[in-house]
């Protein structure tokens, strides 16, 4: 359904391997988390939370989303340096710069924030190279009605359209 599977995020083995993002948030994020240090129950929880957030903001059921949900697969890359480590490092970031004591997630009044936290985390992951954009070519026999919807989607999704296959990703 698109929202986070909870049981898994709080299964003993995978608290385990957030054992190794919470190391890696405390080299290289410490001035970020320093005010409220991680457990891997916390990354646990958040995760679920910022998934949830995306499911419910940007999901298939939500009418003109603001946003494209990340891919789930950046949310269980669990590598040191891998984009689960970029996606909590850029909110802490941004908790941190926002000045807020905790992430809210409910708040209708945080909802702008959340969705632009979000807009940093997916230019944090591009950077790091977790997560490219879509690079999409348009065969010359799909009929034109449906060619322009899926031109239409592409650029919704910040695609970009190509004139060959070659250039296709």
């Amino acid at each position: 359904d698109g929202g986070p599977n909870a049981k898994f995020f709080e299964a003993p083995e995978t608290l385990a391997l957030f054992d190794g993002i919470k190391n890696w948030l405390q080299k290289n994020c410490k001035k970020w988390i320093q005010t409220d240090p991680p457990t891997s129950k916390g990354l646990s929880a958040l995760v679920i939370q910022l998934i949830q957030f995306q499911e419910d903001n940007f999901g298939k059921n939500v009418t003109k989303p603001p946003l494209t949900r990340l891919p789930m697969r950046c949310f269980m890359d669990f590598k040191p340096g891998g984009a689960l480590c970029h996606i909590f490092a850029t909110v802490y970031k941004y908790k941190s710069e926002q000045g807020w004591r905790r992430f809210d997630f409910q708040s209708p009044s945080r909802m702008d924030r959340n969705v632009e936290m979000f807009m940093a985390v997916e230019r944090a992951l591009i950077q790091a190279k977790c997560l490219t954009l879509p690079v999409v070519y348009v065969r010359p026999d799909v009929d034109k009605p449906t060619a322009a919807k899926v031109k239409d989607i592409i650029k919704r999704h910040q695609g970009t359209i190509v004139e060959s296959e070659e250039q296709a990703t």
